[in-house]
């Protein structure tokens, strides 16, 4: 740990009358609940220890490819993604239950006057590994953050690729419901669609019965609107996701009590998402800057 994070996490403990040990990510985790553990290492390694089919569903945001401002020195290149990032997925399909998913949030940069394609290729690297490439679902930010990009428009998209073990993935889409839009424009709209009729038996012979507009809740879509992270970030973590986003597949793909995985834990965005509904988590960051924040963020819950 560097000073500042030793530093932080003592202080931490001691406000919550806890006993002090700086101690080596391997011998105990940096930060834990009743529900789950923060662990300060390599995710490789961590992963590693893990046993077979263990794992319910992993969400993560792996470094963005080019980012130099994670503060390590690491410009995260394609080389490290094929390599690095393929040995850690290896151990995700090793870890993952057969009904377990696979959650993958990324989107690559541009590199000139083209966008990148790394955000492809690696669905592509990953089905060669093994896995069954299930869903890819679209974060639209309302909001994004102010920019100028020549001839480029505001980047207000990131992807959420779903992957999994095997075809019985589970799946728990009415816990993720919506409100319907049936407005009353909606309604009159849908009288005059043909889909909206079904074929009905009457005394005049044949006829047809209107299908009503349905449900007051509805499974939502494949495009998740959510604004983007804009909550104070005192460790200037460059990339943070809203806990929404890690939530919203935590309700979908698990149930609770399971096990929830974040092998990139940055802030512990994951794991506090997991916390709030009641599963069980772990988060492996390797940066004790981005680590010493999660203590707070769960006494204060957001």
């Amino acid at each position: 740990m560097t000073e500042t994070a030793v530093e932080q996490f003592t202080e931490h403990q001691r406000k919550r009358g806890k006993r002090v040990s700086v101690v080596s990510p391997l011998d105990a985790p940096f930060f834990e609940t009743e529900r789950g553990s923060l662990i300060l290492g390599d995710c490789l390694q961590t992963l590693k220890s893990l046993p077979a089919n263990s794992v319910d569903l992993f969400v993560t945001s792996p470094p963005y490819d080019g980012q130099p401002k994670y503060g390590n020195g690491e410009k995260y290149e394609r080389d490290w993604y094929r390599d690095f990032f393929m040995a850690v997925s290896a151990e995700i399909l090793r870890t993952l239950k057969p009904h377990g998913s696979f959650v993958l949030n990324y989107r690559s940069k541009r590199r000139g006057a083209e966008r990148g394609v790394l955000q492809y290729e690696m669905i592509f690297w990953l089905r060669e590994q093994g896995f069954l490439f299930c869903e890819d679902f679209i974060w639209g930010k309302p909001s994004p953050p102010p920019g100028k990009f020549n001839r480029f428009l505001k980047d207000a998209v990131e992807y959420c690729f779903q992957f999994s073990k095997t075809n019985d993935w589970q799946f728990f889409p009415e816990n993720c419901l919506s409100p319907a839009r049936w407005d009353a424009k909606d309604r009159e709209r849908r009288k005059k669609l043909a889909h909206n009729y079904v074929r009905a038996n009457a005394p005049s012979g044949q006829g047809r019965k209107r299908v009503q507009a349905g449900p007051d809740m509805v499974r939502p879509s494949t495009l998740l609107h959510l604004e983007p992270e804009f909550s104070p970030n005192p460790v200037k973590h460059p990339a943070r996701f809203p806990v929404e986003l890690p939530s919203f597949f935590i309700k979908l793909l698990t149930q609770p009590g399971q096990l929830v995985v974040d092998p990139f834990g940055g802030t512990g965005t994951t794991g506090l998402a997991a916390e709030r509904l009641d599963r069980r988590w772990l988060l492996v960051e390797i940066d004790p800057t981005y680590a010493s924040i999660v203590p707070t963020r769960f006494e204060n819950g957001r």
